[in-house]
C-alpha cells in the first residue's frame, strides 16, 4: 500500500470518529469531549517508572509515533478538532515531535510548557461562554469548571463503538500480525534447536524488532508444565533436561494496535515417546477444533454458544484420546472439560489486547455477564461485521483443577493423564476479523504468517 492510499485510509478513519463523537455529543448533551493522552506514573517512592501507556481513545486518533504526555485534543460537533500537543524543551530526554503532516486532520498548536498548553485549553473549554465538556482520561481533578471527569454515558459509547474497526485499523492489525509472526517464526526456530524459555523470548523480540516495553502485553514462553500457568510470567534462563512442549502466547503492537498469537509445539527431547505421540495427537485434533470453531463465526453469532460448542467439541477430543472413560456427551453434562479449559475462548482485540466493551450489549452499556460456569468468559455481545476477535480453545492439564476431579473419581482416565503433564497443555490462538455475513473471516494471524514464510522463501 503507498502512501497515497494510506492517506486515504487516515482520511475516511477520521471522518468515522468526527461523525461518531458529533453523535456521542447529541445523545448526551455534551459540547465537547476533551481527550487527554495521560502522564506516566512512578513506583511508589521513586523516580522510575513503567512505559507510559497514553489513553486508549487518544491511540484511534494519533499515530504511535506521536502519542506524548499530556496533550489534549477538543472535539466539537461543528468544528475542527484542535490538538494541543506539549513538546518541551529537554536535554534529558528526546521529545516526541509533534504532527505537523496531520495538520489536515487537527488544528495543531504546539506548546514547550505544560502551562502555556493548560491556559489555552482552559480557553477552548470556555469559548462560547460555559460549555458542558466531558473529559475523557486519567482521575485527576477536572480542568475547567465545566468538566465531567469521564461521565458514563460517554464512556459507554466510545468504547462500544472502538469493537468494529475501520479500514486504517484493520491495516495497523494486519502491520501487527505481520510483527507478531515474525517473532513466533523466530522462537518456534530457536525451540527447535533446543533454546531455554528466555533465549526463545530474545529470539522473538528479535524476530518482531520490539523492545520488551514495546510489546502490547508480557510474553507468556512456557515449556513443559509451565504451559499449564495460563499467564506464566518469567522466562527460565537454563535449559531443561528434557524439553516436551513450548506454548508461547505473544503478540506485537504496530501504531498503538496489538495481534495476540499463540502457538504451541511439541519438544525436541521429551521424556517419554508414547506421552509424545499423544500429545501430538493431541495437538492435531486441537487445530481442527479451532478450524471448526473459526467456522463458525459470523455476524450475529452468540460468542457464548461458540463457548459451549468449544467445550462439547473439548469432550470429543478428549473421549476419542481416551483421557476421559465416559461419554462426550456425559463429560460435556457433568462440566468436565472445565477444568481441562478454565478461560474463554476468546476477547476484543484492537487496541487493547482485551479490548473494551467485550460484554456491553449496545451503546447504553447495558451488560451480558458470562454464565456458569463459564465465568472468565470476556466476549457474550453479539457478533458483528469488522470485529475483530481472538480464537484461542485450550487443552491444559493443571494438577490444581484436576485435584478435585481425582478426588471425587471422576471417569478421567488419570494414568494418561499424568504422563502429558509434563507438557503443560496446549493453546491455539488466531485474531479472524469477521466478514459479511456468509463470507466467513479474514484470517489476520494466518495471512501473516503466509505472507511472512513467502517472503522468507
Amino acid at each position: 500500500m503507498d502512501a497515497t492510499d494510506q492517506q486515504a485510509l487516515k482520511q475516511a478513519h477520521y471522518a468515522v470518529l468526527q461523525d461518531f463523537y458529533a453523535h456521542v455529543m447529541e445523545r448526551t448533551g455534551f459540547d465537547a469531549i476533551a481527550l487527554c493522552s495521560g502522564r506516566q506514573g512512578f513506583y511508589f517512592h521513586d523516580d522510575q517508572g513503567p512505559a507510559f501507556r497514553p489513553n486508549p481513545v487518544m491511540v484511534q486518533w494519533l499515530e504511535q509515533q506521536h502519542l506524548a504526555e499530556n496533550c489534549w485534543l477538543v472535539i466539537t460537533a461543528n468544528a475542527r478538532p484542535v490538538l494541543l500537543f506539549l513538546q518541551p524543551e529537554d536535554f534529558w530526554h528526546a521529545s516526541i515531535q509533534a504532527p505537523h503532516h496531520m495538520a489536515s486532520f487537527f488544528t495543531l498548536e504546539v506548546f514547550a510548557e505544560g502551562q502555556l498548553l493548560l491556559e489555552r485549553l482552559d480557553e477552548l473549554l470556555s469559548a462560547g461562554g460555559t460549555r458542558k465538556t466531558a473529559q475523557i482520561g486519567e482521575h485527576h481533578s477536572a480542568i475547567n469548571p465545566g468538566c465531567t471527569l469521564n461521565p458514563p454515558n460517554v464512556i459507554h459509547a466510545l468504547h462500544f463503538q472502538r469493537a468494529c474497526k475501520s479500514e486504517y485499523e484493520l491495516k495497523m492489525m494486519r502491520d501487527a500480525s505481520a510483527l507478531g509472526a515474525q517473532g513466533h517464526l523466530a522462537a518456534a526456530e530457536a525451540f527447535a534447536q533446543g533454546a531455554s524459555e528466555f533465549e526463545v523470548h530474545l529470539a522473538f523480540l528479535q524476530g518482531s524488532r520490539m523492545n520488551e516495553w514495546q510489546l502490547p502485553y508480557g510474553n507468556i514462553v512456557a515449556q513443559n508444565e509451565h504451559a499449564s500457568l495460563l499467564h506464566y510470567q518469567y522466562q527460565e534462563r537454563q535449559t531443561q533436561r528434557f524439553q516436551n512442549s513450548l506454548l508461547i502466547d505473544a503478540g506485537a503492537n504496530a501504531s498503538g494496535y496489538a495481534s495476540d498469537i499463540t502457538r504451541t509445539y511439541l519438544g525436541p527431547r521429551c521424556y517419554s515417546d508414547e506421552a509424545a505421540d499423544l500429545f501430538e495427537n493431541l495437538l492435531t485434533r486441537m487445530q481442527g477444533h479451532q478450524d471448526a470453531l473459526i467456522a463458525q463465526v459470523e455476524p450475529g453469532a452468540s460468542y457464548v454458544e461458540l463457548q459451549s460448542a468449544m467445550h462439547r467439541s473439548l469432550a470429543q477430543i478428549l473421549a476419542d484420546t481416551k483421557l476421559i472413560t465416559c461419554s462426550p456427551e456425559e463429560a460435556f453434562d457433568r462440566q468436565l472439560t472445565v477444568p481441562f479449559c478454565p478461560h474463554g475462548l476468546g476477547h476484543l482485540l484492537g487496541i487493547q489486547v482485551h479490548d473494551v466493551g467485550g460484554q456491553q450489549l449496545d451503546i447504553e452499556g447495558q451488560i451480558a455477564p458470562p454464565p456458569e460456569p463459564y465465568a472468565s468468559l470476556r466476549l457474550t455481545r453479539p457478533l458483528a461485521e469488522d470485529m475483530v476477535i481472538t480464537v484461542e480453545p485450550g487443552l491444559y492439564f493443571i494438577p490444581m483443577l484436576l485435584a478435585a476431579k481425582r478426588a471425587e473419581n471422576a471417569p478421567i482416565n488419570w494414568l494418561a493423564i499424568d504422563s502429558l503433564t509434563p507438557f503443560g497443555g496446549i493453546r491455539i490462538e488466531d485474531n479472524v476479523r469477521i466478514l459479511t455475513k456468509g463470507s466467513g473471516v479474514e484470517n489476520l494471524t494466518r495471512d501473516a504468517f503466509t505472507r511472512v514464510q513467502e517472503a522468507q522463501s
